[in-house]
């Protein structure tokens, strides 16, 4: 009678617990549906995608017109049953991208590095290195952007530069999932920068994604698939003030496979004292990459959200 009694006010309190704070139950359940994903073999996780991802693609999203608007930007001489197809595949990808939490939250270092089915351009941080040279890793929200960094941290201590989330919550799960193999994250702002500066002078690597669209005034417009993109200078001073060496990193996603990582040396325009030009090397490279896989690009961002004076609004 005396434990019935305890687990019926242990319920209770549970339930009032529960009722008082709902978001803890979401992250509760969020981080359940998580490490049930870790547990599924990747060709099962990127075969359930298929069928979620078309889904999603039927449903009557908001975000459908956004796709289709920077589709149509980037690709002007696709037709109309093309970039539907291309918009399909797109919310394929992006499925997976999802089913892939379960690999960036839990999978052991030995287990993720038997899916990464090929490197290219690894020694030219390796060459960085043995020079004594601080490197500045660039990429983009390409493939799967969390498998890169988890790769980079493996073969090399980093600082990854990130954007914090609001509730420290959230922001104590990625930190600790983003930094299990040795990766320090730094959450981006003014205090950033001086780490940043200080850790390449002193020869380490930095890794940052370069297309995310900065606040009014802390950018300068270049243009991406031919229209005016706000975008960061960050890369640009910070390869202005120190003798680093800039690498450009993607991942494209080998479906029921793993993934291939790609490292490539930056144009030394990188580092030109006009950051119109510098960022007009980093869009060439980022369009060139997005070509090779399409559908893999997060079309669902509205990168061109800050338009020049004078600019007609794109996804009004």
């Amino acid at each position: 009678m005396d434990v019935q009694v305890t687990a019926g006010a242990g319920q209770a309190i549970l339930g009032e617990h529960v009722r008082a704070n709902p978001f803890l139950l979401k992250l509760f359940l969020a981080r359940l549906l998580i490490r049930l994903l870790s547990w599924l073999p990747l060709w099962l996780s990127h075969a359930l995608a298929v069928p979620l991802g078309c889904l999603l693609n039927a449903l009557p999203l908001r975000k459908h017109r956004v796709v289709d608007r920077n589709l149509t930007l980037a690709f002007p001489g696709l037709d109309e049953p093309g970039r539907r197809r291309l918009r399909r595949e797109h919310w394929v990808e992006m499925a997976r991208l999802v089913m892939e939490m379960g690999v960036v939250w839990h999978w052991s270092e030995r287990k993720l590095l038997k899916h990464i089915v090929a490197v290219e351009g690894w020694e030219h941080v390796e060459s960085a290195r043995q020079q004594g040279r601080g490197f500045l890793m660039v990429g983009a929200h390409l493939g799967n952007w969390e498998i890169m960094n988890l790769y980079a941290t493996i073969r090399q201590p980093m600082i990854c530069l990130y954007k914090a989330p609001k509730n420290p919550r959230v922001d104590q799960l990625l930190t600790r999932s983003r930094q299990r193999f040795g990766g320090q994250l730094v959450a981006s702002g003014s205090p950033a920068m001086r780490k940043l500066l200080k850790a390449l002078r002193e020869g380490g690597g930095i890794g940052l994604l370069a297309d995310q669209q900065p606040k009014q005034g802390e950018g300068v417009f270049t243009p991406l698939f031919g229209e005016p993109a706000l975008t960061m200078t960050l890369v640009n001073r910070l390869a202005g003030r120190t003798d680093c060496a800039v690498m450009l990193m993607s991942t494209r996603r080998i479906p029921f496979r793993g993934w291939t990582i790609r490292v490539d040396r930056a144009d030394d325009r990188v580092a030109d004292p006009d950051p119109v030009i510098a960022n007009t090397c980093l869009h060439e490279w980022l369009e060139a990459s997005i070509g090779d896989t399409p559908a893999q690009y997060l079309w669902s961002y509205k990168r061109y959200s800050i338009r020049p004076p004078g600019h007609a609004g794109i996804y009004s």
